[in-house]
């Protein structure tokens, strides 16, 4: 049985099933999935967690084995299984229905895929695992249901939001799950005894890091590279880290990418048009190039390779704005892993 993340909390208070597997490509709610499942097998007596790695084919029959028999310390036991491939081969599937069939309600799997694409819905072996568990995939939040999670979460949080508030922060995070659960998460600390709701006006006083992030991402997108000059040297002075400024540049990256390779990507109108600018101005050899740049930023400031992390990010943002006379190697001076250090 498939049910969609949205549904899941509600079929978990209804019963829980002997076993679960959940996939997908957005990993903040995967994790959640499993919270789930967690939480509500705890409030039934579930005392023991056993964490488990499937490999290859051969480790299914020990695992299922242990789960058939009684722990000498639990009663109800949950196990954690992590599977690293696609080790589900019709052997094991047919181990798995015989677990299922003979199975009680004092032992729980759950099952985390590795990485996630939308083509295996129509494979055999999704639709047999699909019909012997309860099964969660979960991929990217639409757009135009991005604001109903944030308001969602907010309320979890115990913050209150205003409408303006929610679409502004929509915005800004652009489908990141990760930022906008941050950046809720910050906006409880600093109203965490304020009993208010918390408006747009609020969100423009705050020093937004994840904002200047994204807005300067969107100028190099644009190709604005006087805006964009302007708009480094003020995040500079501001303090804010390259390392964060990287996150949200890779993330964008990655998604121009998966545009440009025709793979399924959300991204709302504009930024799509954004994106299919941003390809044809630097192509799809542009994008790839700047990526690998960011991961050697990322180990610059990490401390794996030398130079200059600002001269860096800045070269980067440069080209993705289509100004061509910087680069990475010439601006990251002794660029080498340090193995001293």
């Amino acid at each position: 049985m498939i049910v969609t993340f949205d549904r899941f909390p509600q079929s978990l208070k209804q019963q829980l099933d002997p076993l679960y597997f959940l996939a997908g490509t957005e990993l903040l709610l995967l994790e959640e999935s499993f919270t789930l499942v967690v939480s509500e097998a705890e409030a039934r007596g579930f005392a023991e967690i056993e964490h488990v790695e499937i490999a290859q084919p051969d480790d299914w029959y020990p695992l299922l084995a242990d789960a058939s028999g009684r722990s000498l310390f639990a009663e109800k036991r949950l196990f954690d299984v992590r599977l690293t491939k696609n080790v589900l081969t019709s052997k094991v599937q047919t181990a798995i229905e015989e677990w299922v069939q003979e199975s009680d309600e004092d032992t729980i799997m759950i099952l985390r895929g590795w990485s996630w694409d939308y083509r295996f819905r129509n494979a055999a072996w999704f639709k047999s695992i699909s019909a012997l568990a309860t099964t969660v995939v979960i991929e990217a939040v639409p757009t135009a249901k991005l604001s109903h999670w944030i308001r969602d979460r907010a309320q979890v949080l115990g913050l209150k939001l205003s409408d303006d508030a929610i679409a502004e922060l929509a915005d800004l995070t652009d489908g990141n799950l990760y930022a906008a659960q941050q950046e809720l998460e910050k906006l409880r600390l600093i109203f965490l005894n304020e009993d208010k709701v918390v408006g747009i006006e609020e969100l423009t006083r705050i020093n937004w890091s994840i904002s200047g992030a994204f807005d300067l991402v969107d100028a190099a997108s644009n190709g604005s590279v006087n805006k964009l000059s302007t708009m480094l040297a003020a995040v500079r002075r501001e303090g804010v880290q390259p390392l964060f400024l990287v996150g949200a540049l890779g993330s964008q990256l990655r998604r121009y990418h998966d545009l440009a390779c025709g793979r399924r990507t959300y991204l709302s109108a504009n930024r799509r048009r954004v994106g299919e600018r941003v390809i044809k101005r630097i192509g799809r050899a542009g994008l790839e190039r700047l990526l690998v740049e960011c991961a050697h930023l990322d180990c610059q400031q990490k401390g794996i390779l030398r130079g200059d992390s600002w001269l860096a990010l800045e070269s980067i943002l440069l080209n993705l704005a289509g100004y061509q006379n910087r680069n990475l190697e010439t601006d990251a001076t002794r660029l080498r892993v340090d193995y001293e250090n």
